[in-house]
């Protein structure tokens, strides 16, 4: 009986051990599991340095698999964003036909174009291969309905590089009902750096200063509520590309704010107003739209006497104040 009972206290010190040792070595694999399970979630909430700003005294990481690419078009909407005048008469946006660029008011149609988007790229350090580049048609105004022509892929080089910038181009069949339309231009990459720079539009007509030039475009109301909306007018042109000055080692480097202030010193809109002697008369100046409801601009442009030439006009219309709906550059012209 001795014998029993000692085997069984053997065996109960034995099964003690067991499971103390086993719950001894099971404390440190949860420690373990949960410390790395909070790494991952505190990982997972980390900004992403080219999105948001990161706390002051920390550096951003700076190795190659971190750098995103930038591709960009003349954009009407993110200039406007940042406080710029614009044209619609979009320098990176064109027409070909026969090897030879066609000019907006003589555009035919049900007719074959080669629509032309040279592509730029803002970053130095990473290139994009396959960049989807997508065109598009709208009617002549702002906010007007969106018409898919085609899409095409471009590899583009960084900055400075080769390959940069790049030419995308597609066939585009015109309506076969005669007018004048909106080309734009989406750039669609998934990781890019800037996605407030990839829409560009053409959207310009040419006409005769007669006495005086009219013309029409429509304005459409494509947000979910009822909106006023006014107009601005100015006669911005892109000036000439600048002079690449020669490198000084000791020139103080800007700021983005102070680049960006400069910018604005130079296309300032307030030195591009009506000139004196010509009238623009709007027609409804401030339209009251419902969601979806599109209206019918009427422009009446009359120059003074003495002109002779080619004057541009560009029309922007916002709502809410200064919400951003769309425009059209017209030029008028006199021989």
């Amino acid at each position: 009986m001795r014998y029993i009972n000692f085997i069984f206290q053997n065996i109960l010190i034995l099964l003690k051990a067991v499971c103390y040792e086993g719950f001894a070595a099971i404390i440190p694999i949860i420690k373990r599991f949960y410390t790395t399970l909070c790494n991952f979630i505190k990982f997972q909430n980390r900004p992403h340095p080219a999105k948001n700003d990161v706390e002051e005294g920390c550096n951003q990481i700076n190795e190659p698999a971190f750098h995103r690419p930038d591709p960009c078009i003349y954009s009407q909407s993110y200039l406007t964003k940042l406080g710029l005048p614009i044209t619609w008469d979009n320098p990176d946006i064109f027409l070909i036909k026969d090897g030879n660029i066609v000019a907006e008011n003589q555009i035919l149609p049900d007719t074959h174009y080669e629509v032309h988007a040279t592509i730029w790229n803002n970053s130095y350090e990473a290139p994009v291969v396959g960049l989807p580049v997508k065109f598009g048609f709208l009617s002549f105004g702002a906010s007007t309905l969106y018409n898919s022509i085609a899409g095409t892929t471009v590899n583009l080089g960084v900055k400075g590089g080769a390959n940069h910038p790049a030419q995308a181009k597609v066939i585009w069949k015109t309506p076969s009902t005669p007018g004048h339309y909106c080309l734009q231009v989406d750039l669609d990459w998934v990781d890019d750096s800037n996605t407030d720079n990839n829409m560009g539009q053409n959207n310009l007509t040419i006409i005769e200063a007669h006495s005086p030039a009219t013309f029409n475009f429509k304005l459409k109301n494509n947000t979910s509520k009822h909106n006023r909306y006014r107009f601005e007018v100015d006669t911005y042109t892109l000036p000439a590309p600048a002079t690449c000055e020669p490198k000084q080692t000791n020139r103080k480097k800007l700021s983005g704010n102070e680049k960006l202030e400069k910018l604005k010193t130079i296309h300032n809109k307030a030195n591009f107003p009506i000139p004196t002697g010509w009238t623009v008369v709007l027609s409804p100046l401030q339209p009251s739209l419902l969601p979806d409801e599109e209206v019918v601009i009427d422009v009446s442009i009359t120059p003074p006497d003495s002109f002779v030439g080619k004057m541009p006009f560009n029309i922007n219309a916002y709502y809410n104040k200064n919400d951003f709906a769309g425009g059209v550059t017209l030029y008028v012209v006199k021989n």
